[in-house]
Formats: structure tokens, sequence, C-alpha cells
């Protein structure tokens, strides 16, 4: 799985939370992820973190077809309308296999209610 590409736009006032299925490009089946750390930042123009989160800390969950994230819109507003990059790597911790599969934009637009 590689995917760079754009996510849809996302609010800044209000939760963020994407289902994300992970397959075998070769075989159409879901990745097994179990051995997995998965890991994802929300930067901004400069490369500076303004949102994260991993399987580690819970503000990611692993799902039968791959895994799932949600921000809270409290994170959200923390984050001013305009383009960020979205980075997701995965460590296997068994093989130490370390990859990058999603690097995405995520366009933030300006909520109204805050």
């Amino acid at each position: 799985m590689n995917y760079l590409g754009t996510f849809e736009p996302a609010p800044n006032a209000a939760d963020w939370a994407e289902a994300i299925s992970v397959t075998d490009d070769d075989t159409g089946t879901a990745w097994p992820l179990a051995t997995y750390l998965i890991e994802m930042e929300v930067a901004d123009e400069n490369g500076c973190r303004r949102l994260s989160g991993s399987t580690s800390d819970g503000k990611l969950a692993l799902t039968p077809a791959g895994f799932e994230f949600a921000f809270p819109a409290a994170s959200m507003r923390g984050l001013c309308a305009g383009s960020y990059t979205v980075n997701i790597r995965f460590t296997d911790s068994v093989t130490g296999f370390v990859g990058e599969p999603v690097i995405a934009d995520l366009p933030v637009l300006e909520g109204g209610f805050r």
C-alpha cells in the first residue's frame, strides 16, 4: 500500500475521523497489522507537527481491514485553515521493517463554530 494524494477537506471546528483500509497490492486481502506500531502526524507548511497519534497512545486503533483514527474538535481547533501534510509510518516490532505508506495533503477549512 502506498498512497500519495489528498484527504477530504476537514473543518477545524469539528471532529476529524477516518477509517483506512490496508490491503496487500498483490492479493487484495487485508494486510496483517497485529505486530505493527502505526504512527500518524499532521504537519504544517514548515514541517512542524500539529497533531499526532499512534496505536500505542490509543489515538489510532487497528480494525480488521486496517486502522482508524479520530482527532476531536478540541484538537482540530489548534489548526488554522490551510494545507497540511499527513505522514503515516508503520514499524513492524518483529522484523524491524519501517515503511511510510501514506504521505498526503489535508486541506483544513475554517469552521464556523468555536
